[in-house]
């Protein structure tokens, strides 16, 4: 099986180079540094002076760059993603080149969309991801407010069903000692109890 062509990785680096390139070269324009520094550089020991420093400053201002991008690369993993671009990419020519187009639809490869279109692929998929991971949230709200309810109407039977019990018991013991008539034995035994204290 033909494997796909990691190539946007290279043309990535040689993109940064070229730029690297051009940075330089405008450093390397002896002319133009010398216009700056036009008294300086009309001496010997001056000009020898100024051609070091600008050779120190492009060797700094390159590996500076160099260093920054390699920074860049590693830490977003930038070779493996577009490595995995040429993969889907390629796979997705595969597909198009080995299926019928009789009766499917026109698909663009991939490689022929432009800038926007690639954006608003892009753009399109995050809004959908987000609207899904805003489902999942509202599902999970969903869920929580219905064992919510769902608790507080088993207390409010609880609470109803204690309600009942008290009242129950309130008829049982209260409301029967209420309307029942006085013991008088009872009665009698507790004047006798008054009148001892009162004597005492």
């Amino acid at each position: 099986m033909v494997e796909a062509q990691h190539i946007r990785f290279l043309r990535l680096n040689q993109v940064f180079n070229k730029a690297l390139s051009q940075s330089v070269a405008k450093l390397e324009n002896w002319e133009k540094l010398c216009s700056c520094f036009p008294e300086y550089c009309a001496t010997k020991e001056g000009a020898a002076n100024l051609s070091n420093c600008q050779r120190q400053v492009i060797e700094f201002w390159t590996e500076l760059c160099k260093r920054e991008f390699e920074d860049i690369l590693v830490e977003r993993d930038v070779k493996a993603k577009l490595d995995d671009l040429d993969d889907l990419v390629f796979e997705a020519n595969e597909r198009l080149r080995t299926t019928s187009t009789g009766d499917e639809p026109h698909c663009t490869p991939l490689d022929k969309l432009s800038s926007e279109q690639l954006v608003a692929c892009t753009v399109y998929g995050e809004r959908r991801a987000a609207v899904e991971e805003l489902q999942e949230r509202l599902n999970t709200i969903n869920s929580l407010n219905k064992g919510l309810q769902e608790e507080l109407q088993e207390l409010e039977q609880n609470l109803n069903a204690g309600r009942k019990d008290i009242e129950v018991l309130c008829d049982k013991y209260l409301g029967k000692t209420i309307e029942s008539p006085l013991d008088e034995t009872l009665v009698q035994g507790l004047s006798d109890m008054l009148l001892e204290l009162r004597d005492a």
